[in-house]
C-alpha cells in the first residue's frame, strides 16, 4: 500500500496536472475535478484504500 493523501493534496495535484475543481457542484464535503475530454470525478474529504487507488489512476500519480 502507497502513501495516504488528504483532499488537499489530492487537489493540489489535480490543479497541477490540468485539472479544474470545483468546490461549488461536489456533493457535501466532496469537490468535483473536471477536465476537457475528461469524465468528472469527486474527491471525498474522507478517502479510503479503494477511492484513493482510484484518484491516483484518474490523476496519473504514482508511488
Amino acid at each position: 500500500m502507497g502513501r495516504q493523501f488528504t483532499q488537499k493534496e489530492l487537489i493540489r495535484m489535480a490543479l497541477a496536472r490540468g485539472w479544474s475543481v470545483n468546490e461549488t457542484r461536489g456533493k457535501g464535503s466532496h469537490v468535483l475535478a473536471m477536465k476537457e475530454g475528461e469524465r468528472p470525478f469527486p474527491i471525498p474529504r474522507t478517502i479510503k484504500k479503494g477511492i484513493l487507488e482510484s484518484i491516483k489512476k484518474r490523476l496519473g500519480i504514482t508511488d
